[in-house]
């Protein structure tokens, strides 16, 4: 009996045993991982992730009948995303050129109509409106009101011009989808351009729900001596901005944050390629008149401007390291790069 226990105790302490276990868990989480990375890019992870945030703040609302329509809308968007990674990354009995087509049809897809369902989202997430908050930075900051400040060049040829610029927002996003998802040869350059969109709208949105606000149009419609001067393309705008316009969607400006992204990408991609300076000058030339324009034409605070710059920025100084971190981390568990479909 002595010596069953002594045999006993030797197994109890033997230190290999625990070793063994440590060794086990790693490699099960490591199985775990590589699984995960089989199936998920990074671009998905931040998709799926606003949008499971987005459905844990609107669980938190007051129960309605459209926050139940939104809450369910969530979770398909989610449903949808996962399924089809699953489809593009492990149905390998479907044609490459299928599942890729599926795969980028299928983020765009949702991507847009996410943004057009803000409009029922946000108002269900915050009732309330920050706009005397957003007034009183910018009168801390600025000294004035730029959006009133710019009251001055309230004619018809200067607002046609930025009216114009406002409106050129969804055909750059257009052609930088295009051109970016459809066109590149599939690499780091796609995956840098698909984490730093994602970054942008995803935390652009996020802020729409914790900083709510009408902006100057309404906040301060009162403080304006008449309308906005406008011909064809201010008249354009504002019927596009009534029929799917978020409307508190103000903080931080995403017209201010995409194209700016988008230009500072271009410059990025033109270091390498010099074919792309013209294009990189051409996007950056868009940008600078669509910031003016969000303030001329009464949509947004100057602070709006701001911080919509500053996501931008922190998005282009993100993504590249991003992109390279998940190349790195696929190389490791042996799995093709996001944009590969074999």
């Amino acid at each position: 009996m002595h010596e069953r226990l002594t045999t006993d105790c030797g197994k109890v302490d033997d230190p290999r045993s625990s070793v063994l276990d440590v060794e086990r868990a790693g490699a099960l989480w490591k199985d775990v991982l590589r699984g995960l990375v089989a199936v998920f890019a990074l671009q998905d992870v931040l998709m799926i992730g606003y949008l499971a945030v987005t459905t844990v703040v609107l669980l938190c609302a007051d129960a309605s009948e459209v926050r139940s329509q939104c809450v369910h809308r969530n979770l398909a968007y989610i449903a949808a995303l996962v399924a089809g990674c699953v489809f593009a990354r492990r149905a390998t009995f479907v044609a490459p050129v299928i599942r890729r087509t599926v795969y980028r049809l299928l983020l765009v897809g949702v991507f847009l109509l996410n943004y057009l369902a803000l409009r029922h989202v946000l108002p269900v997430v915050r009732s309330d409106a920050l706009d005397t908050e957003l007034l009183r930075l910018d009168l801390l900051l600025f000294g004035v009101e730029p959006a009133l400040w710019l009251e001055r060049f309230n004619t018809r040829p200067v607002v046609e011009w930025f009216a114009f610029f406002y409106f050129s927002y969804f055909f750059i996003c257009f052609f930088s989808m295009v051109l970016s998802l459809w066109v590149t040869r599939p690499g780091r350059a796609v995956t840098q351009y698909a984490l730093g969109t994602a970054l942008v709208y995803c935390v652009g949105q996020l802020g729409y729900m914790a900083v709510p606000a009408y902006g100057p149009i309404v906040a301060l419609s009162s403080s304006y001596p008449g309308p906005v001067d406008g011909g064809f393309f201010w008249n354009t705008v504002m019927k596009i901005v009534q029929s799917g316009g978020a409307m508190k969607d103000v903080f931080p400006s995403l017209h201010t944050a995409a194209p700016l992204w988008f230009a500072l990408y271009a410059f990025s991609r033109a270091r390498a390629d010099r074919r792309l300076l013209g294009l990189a000058v051409v996007t950056a030339f868009f940008s600078f008149n669509i910031i003016i324009s969000t303030m001329l034409l009464r949509w947004h605070y100057a602070v709006d401007v701001v911080a919509g710059v500053a996501l931008a920025v922190s998005a282009a100084w993100a993504a590249p390291r991003l992109a390279a971190w998940e190349e790195r981390l696929r190389e490791r568990m042996g799995q093709p790069q996001p944009w590969i479909f074999r």
